[in-house]
């Protein structure tokens, strides 16, 4: 994760954690917030983990977020 000069976030790479891969939907910027997913494997019931990461003045933030989803 890297903060741009303007503000902005930029996803440079991620790594799951063991036994959650990224789900296809990221969103690694540059943009004011960038998203990512991270899923459990299929035969797991943890639930999924939705990250938003943002620059602070410190530099990048990430929080996981609610899911919202119903499946």
């Amino acid at each position: 994760m890297e903060c741009r000069t303007d503000g902005t976030v930029f996803l440079v790479s991620w790594s799951p954690a063991d036994g959650f891969h990224i789900d296809d939907d990221v969103t690694r910027g540059p943009a004011a917030v960038a998203r990512l997913e991270a899923e459990p494997g299929d035969d797991d019931e943890q639930d999924d983990l939705r990250y938003e990461i943002r620059c602070a003045a410190d530099g990048p933030r990430a929080r996981v977020v609610a899911d919202t989803d119903d499946d």
